[in-house]
Formats: C-alpha cells, structure tokens, sequence
C-alpha cells in the first residue's frame, strides 16, 4: 500500500492530481482517533493488476472542517456523510443525519473519555 501524507490545504489538490476515474476505484474513507486528533483517511485501488492502494491521510482537531472531495470523486458524499455521523467530524457541505438521527450527540464510534 502507497501512503501520502497531505494536508487539509493540500487534499484537494493532491487527491485530484492523482485520482483518474478510468484508472483508480475510491473504495473507502475512514477517520481513526490519534491521542487528541484524528487521521483522516481516503482509500484508492488500482482497477488493473496488481490492484495497487493508495492511502492519503491527514490529521486534524476534532474540530476542524475536512474538505469534501465529492467534486472530485461523486460517491465520496456517502463516506463523508457516514463519518460525520459515526465519528462526529466536520465535512465540507455535509449534514448530520445520513445513518443516525441529526439530533444524535456524540460520534459512536470516537473513543470514550
């Protein structure tokens, strides 16, 4: 797997620089706790053998507003809208309520304190 440290200034840039929908899959976004801040992860796969992964990956306050990328990779709106839900993050352009209630308070899969 190929791992590309960007930033939230950078994300957009870099994931358009190397996302060709002919050539790459997105297959997941994922965010993990790291002590106080959060890797944001997006997940690419080569559609051609060896079926190479990409992983770009930032970390960010809890707080902070990660850019939507669903310009640049339309279905992206379904992993950005499951994450605000489930690790209750800030994405660009996306509301609370796709898979919980938008009332719902606390991220269920963040880390208990």
């Amino acid at each position: 797997m190929n791992k590309v440290m960007t930033s939230i200034e950078n994300l957009k840039k870099d994931i358009g620089d190397f996302y060709k929908p002919g050539l790459h899959h997105f297959m997941v976004m994922n965010a993990v706790e790291v002590g106080d801040q959060i890797e944001v992860q997006w997940f690419f796969s080569d559609y051609a053998h060896p079926c190479d992964t990409t992983c770009f990956y930032t970390l960010v306050r809890p707080e902070t507003e990660i850019p939507s990328i669903k310009d640049i990779v339309a279905s992206a709106w379904v992993a950005e809208a499951e994450l605000v839900d489930l690790m209750n993050i800030k994405v660009e352009n996306t509301q609370k309520g796709f898979v919980l209630e938008p009332d719902f308070e606390s991220g269920p899969l963040r880390k208990k304190k």
